[in-house]
C-alpha cells in the first residue's frame, strides 16, 4: 500500500461537488484515510490523503491530465473542470511531491 495526496480546489467546493469526486476516488480503490477543510487565498479547500495500490499513479490517472479540454474521458478533469486554473482537483505527482505536500497541510508524512 502506498499513499498519496490530493486537494480539492475552492472551484470544486464552489459547486458543491465535493462528495461526487470523493466518492469516484473511494471508488476507484483508493481509501480516504485523513482529510480536512482549509482555507486557502482563494477560497476553502478540501486536503485528503488516499492509501491504496500504487495511489500517486492511480490518483494522477483518475485525476487526469491538467488541462479539462485535453484530460482523458472519464477522468475528474475532464468530467467537471471547466479550465485550466478551475480544474476541480489537484494531486501529488510523485513521492517527493507527497512528501513535501502532506508535511505542508498535515505535518511530518
Amino acid at each position: 500500500m502506498s499513499r498519496s495526496f490530493g486537494l480539492l480546489k475552492p472551484d470544486c467546493l464552489k459547486r458543491g461537488l465535493e462528495n461526487e469526486v470523493l466518492a469516484l476516488i473511494e471508488s476507484a480503490g483508493l481509501r480516504i484515510i485523513q482529510s480536512k477543510r482549509v482555507r486557502l487565498t482563494s477560497g476553502d479547500c478540501i486536503i485528503f490523503i488516499v492509501e491504496g495500490k500504487d495511489a500517486i499513479n492511480g490518483l494522477s490517472r483518475l485525476v487526469g491530465h491538467f488541462d479539462p479540454l485535453i484530460a482523458a474521458p472519464g477522468t475528474i478533469r475532464h468530467r467537471f473542470g471547466t479550465s485550466k486554473m478551475e480544474s476541480v482537483i489537484h494531486s501529488s505527482l510523485d513521492k517527493r511531491a507527497f512528501r513535501t505536500e502532506v508535511s505542508l497541510f498535515f505535518g511530518d508524512p
